[in-house]
């Protein structure tokens, strides 16, 4: 892939920034690779090879480096001496990580800065799984991880026999169903036994102050989590290369370490294990909340007028009320990246449950139904018994690393009407992984008597072009 190397920081790296490349078409490419097991750089380099694109043959990131704004200290000067944090915010990167555990995916999507970043991750609704990581810590015990990657492999096994029993069950309730359709739904459905050491690729934009702010957070696992570790050091490397000035001197702080270190501490326990038929909503009436009340001074403009693509006006992030959402680690990772929600995140745990598919709730009795049942709880038995030995031997930061798709995960949040405006209505879709509207559906019932007292307002706009 020579003729990458003007277009990425490394051509064999599994992590790596982009440089040279108009953002839109880097973004166009991030896109596709979300449903492509292709990786970035082989996207990039197929369109390259078909002439589809003009770049230049320059690289500007290596002139910069030799120019005097950089060589002769007026970014150090300005972008750090003199605490101008702000010109962090005007610079921007645009890279891949590739070959990462969904653990780690999740880790990076929920940092303190995620807001100020923007995420496109390989979708196992659409592509098969490929492999899975083994933590690096297993090697100083390798009975456990002989244990591990049998169990690892075991959910991969899996996976294979679920799928088509999955395909099976949806076109025996929908018979019209197109078999690419219904494949889909087998593959979305199937994903509930892989565990959270799948391996996944995800592509980042943020500016330099977000992804300096990230990668300190994820600096301060060391002790905890050794991919966190890395990874976050390959970030640092690759983004100092195309932003040279402005992320070198980033390093995990006293604070943080202090955060994830409480961050490991179990927290949930449980004598039995649950079994739920799908996801459900917790209000948290006693939580300090701010109810609406109209107000002839709040500028809230026409909410007829809005459409599926509009968003409340900023101050509705003040009204909303504290709920939990129960629901599976799948669902779990798509709540997550609504980041106009305050989100509380919490250590996955194979303690909370487990969440039985709609699919196979709603054919309880039948054949494939009950096999799917029980291929689901005989690996979620398998999951927690190895979690538990992981967090025997000390390893807190691996331990969630076998935790399935299909398990339980609480995620406590401050739901505010500007999310909501935004969540109800992509959730709502037809497409829409069925969970995740179930969810979307019981916020809806829940914000009822609020959604009443804006006039003209549904929270539900999908179908409003």
């Amino acid at each position: 892939m020579d003729g990458l190397k003007n277009y990425v920081t490394s051509t064999e790296d599994n992590v790596y920034a982009i440089k040279n490349v108009p953002t839109e078409v880097a973004g166009a490419v991030f896109a596709k690779v979300s449903r492509s097991p292709k990786s970035f750089r082989d996207n990039l380099f197929d369109l390259i090879k078909e002439d589809m694109l003009r770049l230049p043959d320059v690289d500007m990131i290596a002139m910069f480096k030799d120019s005097a704004a950089h060589a002769g200290g007026f970014m150090k000067k300005w972008g750090v001496d003199y605490g101008h944090s702000s010109i962090k915010e005007h610079a921007f990167a645009q890279f891949c990580i590739e070959g990462v555990s969904r653990w780690f995916t999740e880790a990076l999507e929920t940092v303190q800065a995620a807001k100020w970043l923007s995420f496109t991750e390989f979708s196992l609704r659409y592509q098969k799984p490929q492999d899975f990581v083994v933590p690096a810590e297993l090697d100083m015990h390798p009975e456990l991880k002989q244990k591990f990657v049998s169990f690892g492999e075991s959910c991969f096994q899996k996976y294979e026999e679920l799928v088509p029993l999955f395909f099976s069950l949806i076109k025996a309730k929908n018979p019209d169903m197109k078999d690419g359709a219904a494949e889909k739904l087998a593959y979305e459905n199937a994903r509930n036994v892989l565990p959270l050491a799948t391996k996944s690729n995800v592509a980042v934009t943020g500016n330099a102050r977000a992804i300096s702010d990230a990668i300190a957070e994820l600096l301060s696992h060391e002790g905890f989590n050794q991919e966190f570790v890395v990874t976050a050091e390959k970030i640092k490397k690759h983004t100092t290369d195309v932003l040279p000035s402005l992320i070198s001197h980033t390093e995990a702080t006293p604070f943080m370490r202090s955060y994830t270190t409480n961050f490991y501490r179990r927290r949930h326990t449980a004598a039995d294990l649950p079994i739920y038929s799908g996801p459900f909503l917790e209000v948290q009436e006693n939580a300090a909340h701010l109810e609406y009340q109209a107000d002839a001074e709040l500028n809230l403009g026409e909410l007829g007028e809005m459409n599926r693509f509009s968003e409340l006006p900023a101050t509705m992030r003040a009204f909303g009320k504290m709920v939990a959402v129960t629901c599976s680690e799948g669902c779990h990772h798509q709540i997550i990246r609504h980041r106009a929600f305050d989100f509380q995140i919490q250590l996955p745990d194979t303690a909370y449950g487990f969440i039985l598919p709609i699919e196979t709730v709603g054919a309880a009795g039948k054949a494939a139904a009950d096999q799917i049942n029980e291929i689901l709880l005989t690996m979620r038995a398998r999951s927690h018994e190895l979690y538990e030995e992981l967090h025997a031997v000390g390893l807190p930061g691996i331990a969630p690393y076998a935790v399935l798709n299909g398990n339980a995960r609480r995620l406590p949040f401050y739901a505010n009407m500007y999310g909501l405006a935004h969540f109800v209505s992509l959730r709502k879709e037809e497409y829409a992984q069925d969970e995740i509207r179930s969810v979307a559906a019981q916020l809806e019932r829940v914000f009822a008597e609020e959604e009443a007292k804006l006039a003209g307002f549904n929270l539900d706009r999908h179908l409003r072009k």
